[in-house]
């Protein structure tokens, strides 16, 4: 038997749930992480989130937790809790869960922004999160990311920028960018697989709502057709689907007079 159901049959996740708050560093430190281990096995992150206080708790070490250990183990935790659908929606909808993930994106270790990423990515499933996030003011920190060889974190940056485009305030804010648009053509190229699916993705929403401007950027560039069409050939299925119509639509706007380029 798993020794994560046993330690939560026992009766453990209350008084971890309480030690969360406790005013010693290293306790708060290994209860955050004690959850966040429990919490791998999926029955635990049902009983994590009935326990009471428990995503106030976790939320409120996320945000000013005694180590940065400990709040980046509670973005962690909060990432494994919300691979069950109902706590996108729980914990997406408090007040505090977004801007404190947002928070530890700009100040935690590459570890940690990883964990907040992979958090915001979760909860960005879920559409009404998704005006949160950006409202937080994620997407300005998760372009920087793009841009920070040092951070490592291109892939789940990426990932959740390819999901607030879907959404008008995501879309807007990064339309916003001047940066982005070059930065999607390097990663056409360098990416990796993921890399270049979630680049696509952007391009075509930054393409169907702003067509010629984006158009004429990704037409100019030697490298972007030559890039789309070889993903179009070896891809995933899904980003041979995404190239495909991505090269439709710059061909559209190539066959428009109005749009010579």
């Amino acid at each position: 038997m798993d020794s994560r159901k046993i330690i939560a049959e026992a009766g453990a996740i209350p008084f971890l749930v309480t030690l969360l708050l406790s005013n010693d560093p290293r306790i708060q430190e290994q209860a955050v992480t004690a959850l966040l281990n429990l919490s791998i096995f999926d029955n635990n992150k049902i009983l994590i989130m009935a326990a009471g206080k428990a995503i106030e708790n976790i939320i409120e070490v996320l945000e000013s937790g005694k180590t940065m250990e400990a709040r980046q183990n509670a973005a962690a935790a909060i990432f494994s809790l919300t691979m069950i659908d109902y706590s996108k929606v729980t914990i997406g909808g408090h007040p505090r869960a977004t801007k404190a993930l947002v928070n530890l994106l700009k100040e935690g270790t590459a570890v940690g922004k990883r964990d907040a990423a992979s958090a915001l990515f979760n909860l960005a499933v879920y559409q009404n999160n998704k005006a949160r996030i950006v409202s937080a003011g994620a997407v300005s920190l998760l372009i920087e990311l793009l841009m920070d060889d040092k951070a490592g974190i291109t892939d789940d940056a990426l990932a959740v920028l390819a999901s607030l485009v879907g959404c008008s305030q995501g879309l807007q804010e990064i339309r916003n960018s001047r940066a982005l648009v070059s930065i999607l053509i390097e990663l056409l190229r360098y990416g990796s697989a993921t890399g270049k699916e979630n680049s696509i993705t952007l391009l075509l929403g930054l393409c169907k709502e702003e067509g010629e401007l984006v158009a004429r950027r990704l037409l100019v560039n030697p490298s972007s057709i030559p890039s789309l069409q070889s993903l179009a050939a070896h891809g995933s299925l899904r980003a041979r689907r995404k190239a495909d119509a991505l090269l439709r639509l710059l061909n559209r706007c190539c066959s428009q007079p109005h749009h010579s380029l």
